[in-house]
């Protein structure tokens, strides 16, 4: 039954109900496919990732504050640890590169936090290849609706969007892996509320937190899971509420949207408006790498033939990915340079490729980059502001003989409007898996990601995988 404490049902228990009575026989082909993708295409992000330093250093952290053992596997790792810290590291390795993708208008990485809370449940629980398909679909699809109840950016009032809202994704979805009731169900995402967190203060300095987000917000889940599963109770009107989540984390007296969270839920698909991510940055950048690169090849431009390079870009990203212009010009790490307008075009320019191996701490200092990002100066594009549903970039490089040369990209590769064909998916993955495993397991990996619902134990997919 409903919540009968209040005169109408709660957001909450609205989306506990549907998501109960969810089945796959109601889904598109269309949708399905999207998410059979989109899974392929972050587990080839988790396995890039998965010997960089801050991902080993989290390793050494969990076992140093948690102890050894457990039940449950991360991604990569043959030592067995919590089911807490085991979702934890996967989100480490979904984002690190800000490789994964994007649902565009409310700026979450969707896919990943569900995911990576999702693959060491699944294999514990000895579920099929079906049960994550579901649940990958049911938590994302309700966490892209989510972002859209705010107007207000949540980078503009300090937050991560994809950390904050993504613990309560990664909870439906585990929700639904569990079989949890409608009862049960509100009481995890009530729970939920009071993990959701993630400053982005690390965007200012570059530093790792940042990097760390996705796989808090999927070990919050998974705590927020066994809290519920125990009967320990949680929040109704979370959301909505006098004390709701939209009013403590915004604190604005904007006007919520929520009925984007309900409104045709399963007959229309956000998740159609996730983006996978062409290039390892903030997805911000990616229509200007496609366009700079663009640009690079049809007019064969030479970094010492160019003057300057004027990007027209919404003003709403100035504060995250234009300004301050010294710091931009020279980010401090890798990832503060996934998220600098400035050096991602110049090293764009330069380079003529942006994959697995972009942001290199050599790039970072290479003169001949960051003689070309002193150049680059961002404009406010109106256009771009006015659809925030898009992903608009305006290039227009000025050459020292006077030329100017200008493409624009409307929509960046891999939105609905400019999609990757599956066999874009398949490149990328065997692109990002090269050097880690070899391709004939990696390609038998995503013969059996894309044919997932046949799977009886889809943990026996990923045990392979692990040294």
């Amino acid at each position: 039954m409903l919540d009968k404490r209040l005169s109408a049902p709660t957001l909450s228990a609205v989306v506990a109900e549907w998501m109960t009575g969810f089945s796959l026989a109601s889904v598109p082909q269309a949708v399905l496919e999207n998410t059979r993708l989109r899974i392929l295409d972050v587990i080839g992000v988790m396995i890039a990732s998965c010997r960089l330093d801050v991902v080993s250093a989290a390793r050494r952290a969990v076992a140093e504050s948690d102890g050894a053992g457990g039940q449950a596997f991360s991604l990569m790792d043959a030592a067995p640890t919590t089911p807490a810290n085991a979702a934890f590291l996967n989100g480490i390795m979904s984002g690190v590169l800000e490789f994964d993708d994007t649902h565009i208008q409310s700026n979450i990485h969707p896919t990943g936090v569900v995911l990576s809370a999702l693959l060491p449940e699944c294999e514990r629980l000895g579920l099929s290849g079906k049960d994550l398909l579901e649940a990958v679909l049911v938590g994302s699809e309700l966490l892209c609706r989510l972002g859209m109840i705010s107007p207000v950016r949540m980078h503009e009032v300090g937050f991560h969007p994809s950390s904050v809202y993504g613990v309560f994704g990664a909870v439906w979805g585990l929700a639904r892996v569990r079989r949890f009731s409608i009862e049960q169900t509100k009481h995890a995402i009530g729970t939920a509320a009071s993990l959701s967190a993630g400053s982005i203060a690390s965007f200012e300095d570059g530093t790792s937190t940042k990097t760390l987000h996705v796989g808090m917000a999927a070990s919050a889940a998974i705590r927020a899971i066994a809290l519920a599963g125990q009967g320990i109770s949680g929040p109704h009107p979370v959301f909505e509420g006098k004390f709701g989540w939209f009013k403590s984390h915004v604190q604005s007296g904007t006007e919520f949207r929520f009925a984007a969270l309900t409104d045709e839920l399963g007959e229309r698909w956000e998740v159609l408006n996730i983006a996978s991510k062409a290039h390892p940055c903030a997805y911000t950048m990616i229509p200007f790498i496609a366009a700079t690169i663009a640009l690079r090849e049809t007019h064969s431009v030479r970094p010492q033939d160019v003057d300057v390079i004027y990007c027209d870009i919404m003003p709403r990203s100035f504060a995250t990915v234009c300004e301050p212009v010294e710091e931009k010009r020279r980010p401090k790490t890798s990832w503060h340079g996934r998220i600098s307008l400035q050096h991602t075009v110049a090293e764009a320019l330069v380079r003529g490729h942006m994959d697995k191996h972009a942001y290199a701490p050599e790039s970072l200092i290479d003169p001949v980059v960051n003689t070309i990002a002193d150049k680059v100066v961002h404009r406010p594009d109106p256009v771009a502001a006015a659809d925030i549903s898009r992903s608009r970039a305006s290039v227009s490089i000025r050459l020292k003989d006077g030329r100017e040369l200008t493409h624009t990209i409307d929509d960046m590769p891999g939105t609905r409007r400019n999609p990757i064909p599956r066999e874009g998916y398949l490149q990328k993955f065997l692109a990002n898996i090269d050097g880690v495993i070899s391709k004939a397991v990696g390609e038998e990996l995503a013969t059996a990601l894309l044919r997932l619902e046949e799977l009886d134990d889809v943990g026996a997919t990923f045990r392979g995988l692990r040294v």
